[in-house]
């Protein structure tokens, strides 16, 4: 199964985001986070197994929301489609809106030169709200 290994907010847009203990999810976006309401894509997302494969590549480490990510996830399968529906904890609901960014699409934010957000991360709307903690279930509806 997998489950929640990090969340994350920024109360400032273009900034690195800061690891928490809990997040709550609203129409929107999380409570507190800087992309809440911007757009629709309302929360990022990124897998475990892509951070590990670029620290590799990048022979440093990336602290939790360095990557500008709100959710960090283990154990999700390599392709999420758009539409899927994440379960999150004992309440959330998040839907796929899209994988990366489109070709082109400025990304302003970088963590020592790195950024997966545009090419392996995920972007959420939130279907259902409700809080979530670090080591939380995450299943696939």
């Amino acid at each position: 199964m997998a489950s929640v290994m990090a969340v994350c907010v920024s109360t400032e847009r273009q900034q690195p985001k800061t690891e928490v203990e809990r997040v709550l999810f609203l129409p929107g976006g999380i409570e507190g986070d800087s992309h809440r309401g911007v757009t629709e894509r309302e929360v990022s997302l990124l897998r475990a197994e892509d951070i590990r494969k670029a620290e590799e590549e990048a022979g440093f480490p990336f602290p939790p929301g360095s990557l500008a990510e709100n959710l960090v996830a283990e154990g999700l399968p390599e392709e999420l489609p758009v539409g899927a529906r994440l379960a999150v904890g004992s309440s959330v609901l998040l839907e796929v809106v899209e994988k990366g960014k489109k070709p082109g699409e400025p990304h302003s934010y970088d963590y020592r030169g790195w950024c997966l957000l545009p090419s392996a991360g995920y972007f959420l709307r939130v279907v259902r709200g409700g809080e979530v903690r670090k080591g939380d279930p995450v299943t696939m509806e």
